[in-house]
């Protein structure tokens, strides 16, 4: 039970770790290109979702603000 608890606490520690360094991830919608196409075809508008960043945070990272 002991080594369950303390390699629980080791995969939440290097988890943590990695909300630290890399606290955001690809927008799913524009896959971080942070654009998207009109709806003609022709033209080039900023990402609904991700505001044109092409970026967005993890989940882990909005649980712990």
């Amino acid at each position: 039970m002991t080594d369950l608890v303390a390699a629980v606490l080791v995969a939440a520690l290097i988890y943590g770790t990695s909300l630290a360094i890399w606290p955001y991830t690809a927008c799913g919608r524009c896959s971080g290109a942070g654009k998207r196409r009109s709806p003609s075809g022709k033209a080039w508008r900023p990402c609904p979702r991700c505001g044109g960043t092409g970026r967005k945070e993890r989940l882990g990272r909005r649980l712990l603000r």
